[in-house]
């Protein structure tokens, strides 16, 4: 059991796992090509992903939906307001998924960093679309000469100001200079080459793309005992296990979402090392998973018995998340992962 009075993600393959409810052939009819559907069945066939599934099924947090779902509606209204298109699921998903994680006490604090999850979603799903909103995005928001004149810039500029009462500048700062990082590793992304034959794809890209340095310090909102400015020396040593968990633990729960849409399947970091390094799929996303909860292991270890609690909470909400939200699809093939974001 974790000390937040769960079961760890990491428990052993628990009696009963062969009865789980599986659509294996429902879900995998609905991936359009027919080699990534013989890899996502190779993946579920090797059992890897039957403990988080059971994890998924047990785990039973404490979310605010009535609070996600108010505030939600509000954020509906101000990107209208600001132009800009986000969708109402995305908008849904998202602040369920920050109160899972990253939950907080104070409403407008609540709202402040809803917004920013939301925006920071919408904006890699944009960019990560259209590489041109990402240069023009980073050349308004670091260029001095360069005034934000596009809604997107414009928005990112109101999401700074809402949240700068809740934090010190220099984490402030940082914060940004993380959401700008991300949008850089979108661009450097764009450059795979299909035929997986270049020399980008690589793990400094991966480390810069993904949001996950921006995801992970977030964290820090959630009590005085990981508060940045008083705790620095922790966050500096335990930033590389928390972008290391939340990409490689990304990359095994997106596969099947990637699987739907086909060319996400084909850029993503699972499809290309097994086609690089000849390995089967599996065994990637195994070698991925072990390394996703090894550096969860390392961020435990780092933590104080007050901070503990708060990353064990952060990271059990992340794989919940990833296997009980409508973003990732997996209520396709295991039906007993009812959405908790409807």
């Amino acid at each position: 059991m974790s000390l937040t009075g769960h079961r760890s993600i990491r428990h052993p393959r628990p009696p009963g796992i062969d009865t789980l409810q599986c659509r294996q052939r429902y879900g995998l009819g609905l991936v359009p090509d027919p080699r990534h559907r013989a890899m996502m069945a190779g993946l579920l066939d090797s059992g890897l992903l039957d403990a988080l599934v059971a994890f998924a099924l047990e785990y039973e947090p404490a979310v605010d939906q009535e609070g996600a779902r108010l505030r939600a509606g509000l954020l509906a209204a101000e990107f209208e307001a600001f132009g800009l298109p986000v969708p109402a699921a995305t908008i849904r998903t998202i602040t369920v998924m920050r109160g899972l994680m990253v939950p907080v006490t104070d409403e407008d604090l609540a709202f402040a960093l809803d917004r920013i999850w939301v925006f920071g979603t919408f904006l890699d799903d944009l960019c990560s679309r259209a590489p041109a909103e990402a240069e023009a995005v980073l050349q308004e928001a670091l260029l001095p000469e360069r005034p934000p004149s596009r809604p997107t810039t414009r928005y990112l500029r109101h999401v700074f100001e809402q949240l700068a009462p809740f934090c010190e500048p220099t984490f402030l700062a940082v914060y940004r200079a993380f959401l700008h990082n991300a949008l850089i590793g979108v661009l450097m992304e764009a450059e795979f080459t299909p035929q997986v034959s270049d020399g980008v794809d690589s793990d400094f890209v991966r480390a810069y793309n993904g949001f996950s340095q921006f995801w992970f310090v977030s964290l820090q909102f959630t009590h005085p005992c990981l508060d940045s400015a008083s705790d620095r020396a922790f966050w500096s040593a335990a930033l590389s296990s928390g972008v290391t968990f939340l990409n490689d633990v990304n990359d095994v729960l997106s596969c099947y979402k990637e699987a739907l849409d086909g060319t996400d399947f084909a850029s993503s970091r699972l499809y290309r090392t097994s086609m690089r390094e000849r390995m089967p799929y599996q065994a990637v996303a195994r070698r991925a998973l072990a390394g996703g909860l090894a550096a969860r292991d390392r961020l435990l270890a780092l933590a104080t018995n007050d901070q503990r609690p708060h990353l064990e909470r952060y990271m059990a909400g992340y794989v919940y998340f990833h296997l009980r939200c409508r973003r990732y699809r997996w209520n396709d093939i295991y039906p007993g992962l009812t959405p908790i974001d409807t």
